[in-house]
């Protein structure tokens, strides 16, 4: 383990060119992966915030969440908010709690996170959870895994996802092929669902530029591949097929975007139909589970 001040001591995996580093007191975070020393996510810059790191987990909701409160079967749950740079709940809690440890080798690394829904932790997340992380390296993959268990007495409505910041360097291309996309109010809320534009069409690889996008695309069909020309480097991630969603996040002028594999819709549990957005409904002591795979390759230079 290396130390990065105060208790954020990180994790190290590696196996042949992967390096891949976790945070287990900063939400669990993944704070770097390379190849060879090339960083393929953003690192981690050592600040105490789970969104200056290269990854973190989301957990048991992605992105936003409309007028902070939902309702499930009849009743109706405040929640607060657990950043401050958001005023709608986000991402979660799974990212702001500290993780612990349980299993670890030279390449792999099981985490392992609780969450009790009582006293102020209800207004977090009104259903108790158990979350645990499988990360795994081989000579060219990342191995990712999330299993949710309910350990609340009621149904629990749940969704999954990563939250990964891939570095944007050169010329780096993007390809991903989706259904449809959400277009967002002023607060960042899904409003409609249209067609792809062709400003916001990857289902062809090319260049990033600046699309301006941070919305949610709905029926992911193919796994997502990034290349970085410079740098001679292929990625590919294949999420689970419960993970047809992705938020694209391409803040402008900056050095990283985000391609998210999530099970929902942005602000799904405040839709009609949060089940047939992606919503899924966990039975007392039912888990969740999914997987994401990060294939890395070496191509030519400039290719």
């Amino acid at each position: 383990m290396t130390e990065r001040g105060d208790e954020l001591s990180e994790i190290e995996l590696k196996h042949g060119p992967l390096r891949l580093t976790v945070c287990p007191a900063l939400g669990g975070a993944i704070t770097c992966l390379s190849l060879d020393g090339i960083d393929l996510l953003r690192p981690w810059n050592g600040a105490d915030s789970v969104r200056r790191t290269s990854c973190f987990v989301l957990a048991p909701f992605s992105n936003r969440i409309g007028g902070a409160a939902f309702e499930y079967e009849g009743v109706r749950y405040p929640l607060r908010r657990l950043s401050e740079d958001h005023p709608l709940p986000i991402h979660g809690v799974a990212w702001k709690r500290r993780w612990t440890v349980t299993e670890q080798d030279p390449s792999s690394a099981t985490l392992r996170v609780v969450h009790r829904a009582d006293g102020d932790g209800a207004l977090d997340w009104p259903f108790a959870f158990e979350l645990e992380h499988r990360l795994e390296l081989t000579e060219d993959h990342v191995e990712l895994q999330l299993n949710l268990r309910n350990t609340d007495t009621r149904t629990m409505p749940a969704g999954l996802g990563w939250h990964p910041y891939f570095l944007r360097r050169g010329g780096c291309r993007l390809h991903f092929s989706a259904g449809s996309v959400w277009l967002n109010d002023d607060e960042g809320l899904p409003s409609k669902r249209i067609e792809i534009p062709a400003r916001w069409d990857f289902s062809a690889a090319r260049p990033l530029h600046e699309p301006g996008l941070d919305n949610c695309f709905a029926g992911r069909r193919e796994p997502v591949s990034i290349h970085w020309p410079e740098e001679g480097i292929d990625l590919t991630m294949q999420a689970s097929e419960a993970l047809d969603h992705l938020v694209v996040f391409t803040p402008p002028g900056l050095d990283f975007f985000a391609v998210e594999p999530v099970s929902h819709a942005n602000n799904a549990l405040c839709m009609e139909d949060p089940a047939a957005n992606g919503v899924r409904a966990l039975a007392p002591g039912e888990t969740m589970r999914v997987s994401c795979t990060i294939a890395i390759s070496r191509v030519g230079v400039g290719r």
